[in-house]
């Protein structure tokens, strides 16, 4: 269950979400780097292959709750803008 719940929090709109969302990026990159690497041990390789999938799901769903978050923002900031018409940028 506390899996499920860290990736629902990682879903949700949040400016910190960049932060996961890398590390997952770069754990991915280095499990399936490695898992190129240890081809010849078929055991190694494939749970290599499996933390690489699951750092993968973990950035994703790092990078769903920041857009979700940047978007929200600009929205907020155009609204921003269109209630001060006369002020100049």
């Amino acid at each position: 269950m506390a899996r499920n719940e860290y990736l629902r929090r990682l879903l949700t709109p949040d400016e910190s979400r960049w932060k996961p969302m890398l590390m997952g990026l770069a754990l991915f990159a280095a499990g399936a780097g490695g898992a190129v690497l240890a081809r010849e041990n078929w055991v190694i390789s494939m749970a290599l292959s499996i933390l690489a999938l699951g750092a993968w799901v973990v950035g994703a769903c790092a990078l769903v709750g920041y857009v979700r978050w940047y978007f929200a923002s600009e929205l907020a900031q155009a609204r921003r803008d269109l209630d001060r018409p006369d002020e100049k940028k």
